[in-house]
């Protein structure tokens, strides 16, 4: 295993665990979670467009497959409305009560990637066991 496939998810899980608070912040001055929202995305997009520059890849934007396009877009409506819930609930709920909620995903993920994935991947026992873990902590924490 690359130094990179752990160093990714660490990066991840400090930016994912750093993200409710600052949103929680912003939301303090400006309690306003669609502009929030859309601030956020709007500055991620110039990231992801500034990265596509900066590595050459841009004509990649302009070539891809139009089923990849579709499902990619369809994953972005999903992530946007996702972002706006995320933003709404921290309006009037503690940071360490949404964070938790938001990390049932795996639930979901897991019924869905054996239902609609099922050519790419398995779902072994482990996996169901290791979500219900995360499920059950968060019953805990909330709870």
């Amino acid at each position: 295993m690359k130094k990179i496939d752990i160093l990714s998810p660490l990066l991840a899980a400090l930016c994912y665990g750093t993200n409710p608070i600052l949103v929680k912040k912003g939301l303090q001055i400006s309690n306003e979670p669609i502009l929030g929202a859309s601030i956020g995305m709007v500055i991620g997009s110039i990231s992801y467009l500034l990265y596509f520059c900066a590595t050459e890849q841009i004509r990649d934007l302009l070539t891809i497959n139009r089923k990849s396009f579709f499902f990619f877009s369809l994953a972005g409506i999903s992530q946007s409305f996702a972002i706006f819930s995320f933003y709404l609930a921290l309006r009037s709920q503690t940071a360490a009560v949404v964070a938790p909620l938001t990390a049932t995903g795996p639930l979901i993920t897991l019924l869905l990637s054996h239902f609609l994935l099922k050519e790419a991947e398995r779902v072994t026992w482990r996996d169901g066991v290791g979500t219900v873990f995360i499920v059950l902590g968060v019953i805990l924490i909330i709870g």
